[in-house]
Parts: structure tokens; sequence; C-alpha cells
């Protein structure tokens, strides 16, 4: 063992170039190591955190185009990059988080992005010791043991072996199970390249301020297209108000006013949101409430009856993986069996507000059975339901025709340039 310097000795010179050498690390990896960081202590949101530094970049565009893809991968195959990290760590649990954090970006260098191995490790060892400088010396050893394990990724023929087609798109196991029952192994690899892929931007008109548009994803449109709005309107689960736009700017190119249109929402800040937002883009006649949905008998200025009730409904978000890297493994198996326990009941509460021959439009932005056929199934056998049939769907543009089901359904999965993964059943009192 070597002996301890004496107090006041000098570092050689040597020590102390290498000691005050400035990082290589380059501007896109260091921002992605904050900003992966911030997003595990305070569980926010991809999207949010890099819209905000988007103001406050200084770099190069292409730097910060870097930085994103880093962080949404990140985020998006978590659980499979712990599970390289993992495999080639003597004591997994001893790794603090923020080591984990610079292990994972070289990860995701590495098996989805493939950057050539020099690279990653020489950035890898910076980013470990930009995380915790005491660490750099064990990032090494882990990051070469992690390029040599990588060249077998996913370990596994993902046509034969189910864990190893997990792997190879950064998935929980239990998502592909799911998606390989409901859809087989052709069309659940097809959905799951589109979810690893930026998703398009579409936008429309506001025809409430002539000149600006918003963006509203085509199945968004398609969803909003089956509400009529030649009444009053009930929208549950309005969040933002993407929708609630959209039904608004139907009712003035199909007749000229604006419907009435009251929007119940659990979260008040939401509804703040959706006030402001209707403000901005000068979108009349709409009425907001903050309640439970589960028990509208108790919202205090709610109409007792509507000319048609649009229930977007709280979901897993699985049919819009793209945008929301967090939700794949923040996600649980058991959420989705509550989710449709909550989606019944609003589809309950609501039906008592649907006029005869008026209707009930049920949405979600899944594409799990369990949530939307299985959940309209339930409803129809409940004494709730039991005066509504469905109505079949039409589309709303030529490009989505494919997406109607024989039930009568409007079921989109995610495709690579194409829409998000939407489901929308029309439930009409007779």
């Amino acid at each position: 063992m070597a002996a301890p310097q004496p107090a006041g000795a000098k570092r050689s010179p040597k020590k102390a170039a290498a000691a005050d050498e400035p990082s290589k690390l380059t501007p896109a990896r260091r921002a992605a190591l904050e900003l992966t960081r911030e997003l595990r202590e305070r569980e926010a949101y991809a999207r949010e955190l890099i819209d905000t530094r988007r103001t406050s970049w200084e770099g190069s565009q292409e730097d910060f185009d870097y930085m994103q893809v880093l962080v949404f991968g990140v985020v998006m195959t978590s659980g499979t990059l712990d599970l390289l990290i993992d495999r080639n760590l003597n004591s997994p649990k001893d790794v603090k988080p923020k080591v984990r954090d610079a292990l994972r970006i070289s990860a995701y260098e590495l098996l989805f992005l493939g950057k050539p191995a020099h690279v990653v490790v020489d950035q890898g060892v910076e980013l470990v010791r930009a995380a915790a400088k005491k660490a750099a010396g064990l990032g090494n050893a882990v990051l070469r043991k992690m390029v040599k394990d990588a060249t077998a990724f996913p370990w596994g023929n993902p046509r034969e072996d189910h864990e190893a087609l997990a792997r190879s798109f950064g998935m929980p196991q239990w998502l592909v199970d799911s998606l390989l029952m409901q859809y087989g192994i052709q069309q659940t690899e097809d959905i799951l390249a589109a979810c690893m892929g930026p998703a398009p931007t579409y936008t429309v008109d506001n025809p409430y301020l002539p000149g600006e548009r918003f963006a509203a994803d085509l199945a968004s449109q398609q969803t909003a297209s089956m509400v009529p709005v030649d009444g009053s309107v009930l929208e549950v689960g309005a969040g933002r108000g993407t929708k609630t736009m959209l039904m608004q700017r139907n009712a003035y190119a199909w007749f000229r006013e604006p419907a009435l249109i009251h929007t119940v929402d659990i979260h008040a800040f939401k509804e703040e949101l959706l006030r402001e937002r209707m403000a901005q883009q000068r979108i009349p006649g709409v009425v907001t409430h903050t309640a439970d949905a589960t028990r509208l008998d108790e919202v205090d200025g709610l109409p007792s009856a509507f000319d048609a009730v649009f229930i977007d409904a709280p979901c897993s978000g699985t049919g819009t993986l793209r945008r929301h890297p967090e939700i794949r493994w923040r996600l649980k198996k058991k959420d989705v069996s509550a989710l449709a326990k909550l989606q019944l009941q609003l589809l309950k509460s609501a039906a008592p507000r649907v006029r005869p021959g008026c209707v009930m439009v049920y949405a979600t932005c899944s594409i799990l059975r369990r949530e939307n056929q299985e959940v309209v199934a339930s409803f129809l056998k409940s004494p709730e339901g039991r005066d509504f049939e469905i109505v079949e769907a039409a589309p709303a543009f030529e490009e989505l025709e494919r997406f109607i089901t024989e039930e009568g359904f409007f079921a989109s999965l995610p495709a690579e340039g194409g829409c998000d993964g939407h489901f929308a059943a029309i439930l009409k009192r007779v």
C-alpha cells in the first residue's frame, strides 16, 4: 500500500496536469447527462425539459438535436440499457444513480445508435467523470465490458425469442407480450419499429384566429370529427384542450358558429391551462369545470343532458409512445386494469347525460383491447349501457379508412411517417 502523501506536499507536474485537464465531453452529451438526471430526480417529462432548455441553448443546433436524441432515447429504452449495464457490473445495486445516468447514455449509443466503440468508451469515461469524478476508473472498466457484450445484442433471435424481441426495441416484456397476443409477430414488429422513430407533425388552421395553426395528430382529428357539434357537448377529460379546439374548428367549418362545450377535468391546473389556451387561440363557447367525472351529479352548473358526450378517457397512452418516452417504463401491467376500471366508470357516469337519439363518443390513445373494445363491451352489458348501440364510424380522411374495424370502431396503429394509435367508438342512445 502506498504511503500517504505528507501534508503540504506538492503534486507531481504530471498528476497536476491530468487533474486540471479540461473535460473532452461534448456539449450534447453533457446536456443530456444533466437532463436525464433531472428527469430521474423530479420524475419530470422529457419533452417539457427539452423545450425549456431550447430557449436558453447557446450551442449549435446540431448539438441540441443530438442532445434531444440522447435524452429521448435513454428515457425510452432505460430498462434495456440497465440490463446491459448490470450484466457487466459485479454489484449493480452499489452503483450510484448519477453514475448509472452516465452509463445509460453510453449504453444507448452502443445498442441503438451504433456509435463506434472507441467513441463510446472515450466519451463514456468523460460522462462518468462528470457525474462522479472518483468513479471514472470504474466507468472505464465497465464500458469496455459493455462494448464486448453489445456485439451480441439482443442476445437472442427476436423472431424466436420474445424476450430478445422486447430487448431489441427497448420495451418492457409484459407490454410486448400483450401486443403479440393481440396483433401477432409481424404487426407487433411494425408497431415497435414505429414507436422507436420520431412522430410526424400535423397542423390545422384555427378559423377563429385567421393565419394561425395548431398541432393535432391525424388520429386526434379523426376522433374529434366523430363528435356531433350541432348542439351542446359534454367533454370529459379535456386536458389541454386540443380536441376541444378541433371540435370548435369543426363547428365553424360545418355550421359557421361555435358549439357550446362543457369540459370536465379532475385536475385544476389542466382546467386553468385549457382556459388560457382557449383565450390565446380565441376559441369561444367553452365552459370549464374541475370535478371528478365519475360523479357528474355533484358538478355544480353542469346541465343535466347534452346533444353529444365525448369521453377522452385517461389511458395507458400506448398509442403515443414515440411522443411520450416516459410511458413505456413507468407504466405497469396492473395500471392497465386499473385504467380500464376507471374508463368503465366514466362511461357509466356520463351515459345518463346523453339525450335519447344522441351519441356518446368514447376515445383513448391506447392500442390495448383491454382499454378499448373490452371496455365498450362491458359498458354495453351494464344497466347504464343497455339503451346504447354501436354506430359505425366514418373515416374523416381517406388514408384512415383502413382503421375502421368490422365492429365499426376507429382503431389506428402507430406507423412510421403516419398517425399515432387511437381508438374511438360511437355509442347511440336509442
